[in-house]
Formats: structure tokens, sequence, C-alpha cells
């Protein structure tokens, strides 16, 4: 600690020392009446205030150097420094001013032979509109400084350009072109030999993949992607991996493959000592474990969550916890058992404010309820969970909301009006492109086959109960199967 602040102590001075030192040479240009030197200097101060975090100090600064460049019509000391006063608004959020900026640089040098410096503003615009989600002025923007690259021949700049391109597109749900990118990026990495930005395109470009729904090439580069981390000694890198991976197997049902690999990431996590790791990890054990009929395992594994939150104090996950070992109970028809749980979770929720957590408690405690043959309370359940979901924009959360609707009146009779509901939920989770549409499909079948509908009839229903929710949230749907009820 000493040794820490003893740093940190030297670099203060330093900087103090500097400072003086420079205003010092402020005033001897000021007597020699040496204006480019003068200037020079004022941007040397609002750099080392800048990179201090001092905004205000270093405006001043380059407000001072810029004055005394448009005196001696220096262009390119002009431009730099209207870019440093760009790059100081975009740190304090000021992303308005900072575009106000970059466009007067484009405006005054757009002829210059600076491509670079061209290429760089171009840049600096788009991550002005990315940050205020100007996704289509931002693609525009960094395709222009990409053209540019391209033109000079800047492969580093390249790489950094088409990424933030390529997050852009995904912003604008263009998978494609997206991976185009990050799959050019890559490339292009690989060739001029950056190892350093290699795993983060990687990862990228897996991400992409499973939004494009290519999970195997998703996983070969997961798996290209964990030998980097291996191959460094990057621990927590690689357990990150191994839950991307993990996630995979889950989604495709390969879940022995899935706990092989849960078991990697927990070996890591006990390792280094890491119980936060570890009481996630156990959360998903024990879910794939009930999953697959063992129960006692699953226990065990939650248990030992529920011990870590509840010792770190973590109140959100130890309500997790809860709905997890109530799961248990609901597998061994313990339904009193399962309620005494959620509702100390839905306790926990409601206290802190956990809008999300207390939408799931409701859903949990409405699927008891149509266990046990209870449906009009199990619908009032899910209709308080909805009005949450839909409250705070849980999308995933509010479909699976509407699909059990749908089997609540599938079970109550009403099967053509619980289809419906079954429909919005597997819509609005195709829509999102969420892997929790295969969840659905089971109940889905179950009800056409009862309907004896084709295919064809259940596409249409589909588009039909698109069409509900973009009208009224769905709520049409529900007063039809349950209006009279």
């Amino acid at each position: 600690m000493k040794k820490v602040m003893h740093r940190e102590m030297v670099g203060h001075l330093y900087h103090q020392d500097q400072r003086k030192a420079i205003r010092k040479a402020i005033k001897r240009h000021r007597r020699s009446n040496d204006k480019a030197a003068e200037a020079h200097d004022w941007g040397r101060l609002g750099t080392i205030d800048l990179n201090k975090g001092r905004y205000e100090k270093a405006c001043k600064s380059y407000q001072r150097a810029l004055k005394i460049m448009q005196q001696i019509d220096d262009e390119k000391g002009q431009f730099i420094v209207l870019y440093a006063l760009a790059t100081v608004d975009m740190k304090r959020g000021d992303y308005d001013s900072a575009r106000n900026k970059y466009l007067e640089i484009l405006e005054r040098f757009q002829d210059t032979d600076a491509l670079d410096d061209v290429a760089s503003t171009w840049c600096g615009l788009g991550l002005v509109d990315t940050y205020q989600d100007k996704y289509d002025s931002a693609r525009d923007s960094f395709q222009r400084a990409l053209e540019i690259h391209q033109k000079t021949g800047d492969k580093a700049n390249e790489i950094s350009t088409r990424d933030n391109l390529a997050l852009v597109q995904l912003g604008l749900n263009d998978y494609e072109a997206a991976h185009e990118n990050i799959q050019k990026a890559l490339e292009i990495a690989q060739k001029i030999g950056d190892k350093a930005s290699e795993p983060a395109i990687l990862q990228k470009l897996a991400l992409t993949e499973l939004r494009l729904g290519d999970h195997e090439a998703a996983y070969e580069n997961f798996q290209r992607l964990l030998k980097l981390k291996q191959k460094t000694g990057d621990k927590v890198g690689e357990a990150a991996t191994w839950q991307d991976m993990i996630e995979i197997d889950v989604s495709q049902e390969r879940y022995e493959s899935a706990l092989e690999k849960l078991q990697k990431v927990l070996d890591i996590w006990l390792e280094v000592g890491n119980e936060a790791g570890e009481a996630e990890v156990r959360h998903h054990m024990g879910s794939i474990r009930l999953n697959l009929g063992d129960a006692s395992s699953a226990q065990e594994d939650f248990q030992r969550s529920l011990s870590i939150w509840q010792t770190a104090g973590d109140e959100k996950c130890e309500a997790v916890a809860w709905h997890n070992l109530a799961a248990v109970d609901i597998d061994r028809d313990d339904f009193e058992a399962a309620l005494e749980k959620n509702q100390k979770a839905l306790d926990i929720e409601q206290r802190i404010g956990d809008k999300k957590g207390e939408a799931t408690t409701w859903h949990n405690m409405a699927k008891i309820d149509l266990s046990r043959g209870e449906y009009e309370a199990g619908v009032e359940k899910l209709q308080k969970s909805l009005a949450i979901n839909q409250e705070i924009g849980e999308v995933v959360g509010e479909a699976m909301n509407f699909a059990q609707l749908g089997i609540a009146a599938e079970k109550m009779g009403r099967d053509e009006e619980g289809l419906q509901l079954v429909a919005l939920g597997i819509s609005i989770l195709v829509y999102i492109n969420s892997l929790t549409a295969r969840q659905l499909e089971p109940a889905a079948d179950g009800i056409i086959s009862q309907l004896d509908y084709t295919r064809e009839q259940f596409d249409a229903m589909l588009q039909e109960a698109a069409e509900a929710y973009q009208q009224d949230r769905g709520q049409s749907l529900i007063d039809a199967a349950f209006g009279d009820a």
C-alpha cells in the first residue's frame, strides 16, 4: 500500500512540476512573441489535464491554444486542438457539443492531405452517434472512415473501425453485415500479427454467429478462443469462454457436456478462491441436474449457492436460490414447501425493489397453482407477473407469461384461445431471436394436435397473435381467454 501511495505521489508531483515548467515556458514565449510555441504549450497543458480527468481546465487550455492558432493561421494546429476539445466533450458526455466540433473539423479540413486525421474524425462522429443510438448515421460515418483506411492501407485502424461498424450493424439487427466485418477484422489481425486484438474479435465473431443461429460455427470459434485463453494463462477469460460454450450446449440439450464444462469452470473458481463465481456455477449445475432428474445433487448445489449468497449479503441472489430450492420441492410434488420458499423469495424481492425477480416469483407461484388445479389463482398471478414484465421491458419474461397463460387456458378447456396465447409467446421470442422459443414448442405442438391444426393454420395464428400484440400488447387475447372466467 505504501509503495502504491508513493508512486501516486511521485506521479502527482511530476505533473505539478511539468505544469509549472510549461507555464514558465509560456511566459517566455509571450515575452519573445513566439505565438506558435505558446499555442503548442497551452495544448500540452490541456493534454495533461485531460489525461488526469480535469476536463474544465483542459478545455480552457485548449481554447487558449485554439485562439492563438487562429491568429497565426495554423490550420494543422487548429485541427488537432478542435479534435482534442471534441475528446473533452466526449469524456464529459456532452455528445451534441462533440458532434458539432467533429462536423466543424470535417467542414473546414475536408480537403486536407492528412487522410488519417479525417478518418479519425469520422470515427469520432460515429462514436457520438453510437452513444446516442443514432445507428444509421453512425454506420455511415464508420463506413467513410473505413474507406479512408482502405485507401491509405492503415490495417491497424481498419480493424478497430470494422469492429465499431459491426457493433452499429448489430444495433440495426443487420447480423450478416456485422458478421462480415468482424470476420474481415479477424483476417486482418491474423495477417498483420495483431495477437492482442485476436481474442476479442474471435469472441465477437462467435457471439454474432449465435445471433445468426449458427451454433456450430460459434462453438468452433469459442473453442479457438479457449485455446488462446489457456495459452496465455487467462483463467478468468478461460472461465468466461467455457460459459459461452455451456450456453450453446444447453440450448442444444447437450446437458452432460454442459455439466462437464461447468465442472471445469467450478475448478477454476475454487482454485482462485472466487466464491461468487462458485455460487453462480453451482446454480447452473443444479438447474441442469434437476432437469436430468437428479434432485438430490441439485439440492446440494442450490444449498451451497444459498449459503454463499447469504454470507455475502447478496439478497437478490439469495432470492434466486430460494427459487431454485422451490423447484426441487416441485419436482418432489411438495407444493407447500415450494410455495413457502417462493414466498421467501418474493418477500426479499419486494423489499429490495427487484421487479424482475418479483415477476419471476409470481410466474413460479402461478405454475404451482396450475399444477394443483387452482386455475383462477394461477391466472391472477400470471397477470401480475405480466404487468411487471411489460412495465420494465423484460421481453423474454413477458413471452413466457403469455405462453403460460395459454397453457392455463388450455387446461380450462379453451384450446383455441390457449394456442393463440402460446403462439404470441413464440412469436415474441422468434422476433428477438431468443433461443428460449424452443422451450415453448412442445406446449404448442400438444395444443395443435388437440385442435387438429395444420402447420399452415398455426403459422397464420402466429401472424394474428403478432398483430394483436402490436395493437394492445396482447390484452385482447387475454380477454378472449379469461374475460368471463
